[in-house]
C-alpha cells in the first residue's frame, strides 16, 4: 500500500468536504491509539481560535475522540455529543463556540481497527445555520472518502510504542516545530521541566537533537 504524506491527505479531504457541504471553518487531524489528537490542518480557522481551543477548551469538547470512541459512529452532530456529557462542560464549550460565532459543529471520523484514526471537524456560523438532515446524510456518504484516505496514512505507532503518553505528546509537538516555550505552555509546566523531559526523551530514543528525534520516530 502506498503511503501518502499526512498533509496531502488532509488537504484533499478538507477540499472535498468543504466544497460539497458549506462550512465557515474546518480542521483535519489524526488520532493515535491513546486517543490523543495530532497533526492538525486548518481551513478558515485562525491560529488564535485554534490555540484558544487547545489551551482552554479542549477538555470540554464533547466531540473529542476520547468522548466519541465508544459510540463508533462515523458522523457525530454536536447536539448528540452534548447529550452524553455533563451540562457544565457543555456550557463551557458553548462559550467557546459563541466567542467565535459558531452555531453548529459536526465531527466526521474514520476508524481503523475499531477506533478513530483521523477526523474532520466542520463548523458553521449563524449565516449558514445549523447542519440540515440532508447535509448530515451527505456527510455520511462523504465519510467513505475519509475512510479510504485514512488507509494511506503513515503508521507511526510502532516507533512510538515504547514512549509514555506525555513523551508521545512531546514528540508530536516537536514534529510540529514548537519551541520550548510553546511546549511549556502546552504542558503547563516550567521551562526547566521541559528541558528535563527533552533530555530523558533524547536518551530513551538514542538521539541528541530535535531533528534526530523527529527523524527516528516519524521518518
Amino acid at each position: 500500500m502506498n503511503v501518502i504524506p499526512t498533509q496531502d491527505i488532509a488537504g484533499q479531504c478538507l477540499h472535498a468536504f468543504t466544497q460539497l457541504v458549506p462550512v465557515s471553518r474546518a480542521a483535519f487531524y489524526c488520532v493515535d491509539r491513546h486517543l490523543q489528537v495530532h497533526d492538525f490542518s486548518l481551513h478558515g480557522m485562525s491560529g488564535e481560535m485554534h490555540r484558544d481551543y487547545l489551551d482552554n477548551y479542549r477538555q470540554f469538547d464533547p466531540l473529542h475522540p476520547r468522548r466519541c470512541a465508544s459510540s463508533e459512529l462515523a458522523v457525530v452532530p454536536l447536539g448528540l455529543a452534548m447529550a452524553r456529557q455533563p451540562l457544565r462542560d457543555n456550557h463551557r464549550y458553548r462559550d467557546f463556540l459563541q466567542r467565535y460565532g459558531v452555531v453548529d459543529v459536526v465531527e466526521v471520523f474514520a476508524h481503523r481497527d475499531g477506533q478513530p484514526q483521523a477526523a474532520i471537524s466542520l463548523l458553521r456560523t449563524a449565516e449558514q445555520g445549523v447542519f440540515t438532515s440532508q447535509q448530515l446524510s451527505q456527510l455520511n456518504a462523504l465519510q467513505a472518502l475519509l475512510q479510504l484516505a485514512v488507509a494511506h496514512l503513515p503508521a507511526h505507532e510502532d516507533a512510538l510504542a515504547d514512549l509514555t503518553p506525555k513523551e508521545r505528546q512531546i514528540a508530536w509537538l516537536l514534529r510540529q516545530g514548537v519551541s520550548n516555550k510553546q511546549l511549556a505552555r502546552e504542558l503547563d509546566v516550567g521551562l526547566p521541566t521541559i528541558k528535563t523531559h527533552l533530555i530523558h526523551l533524547f536518551r530513551k530514543v538514542g538521539v541528541s537533537s530535535r531533528t534526530e528525534l523527529v527523524s527516528a520516530l516519524f521518518l
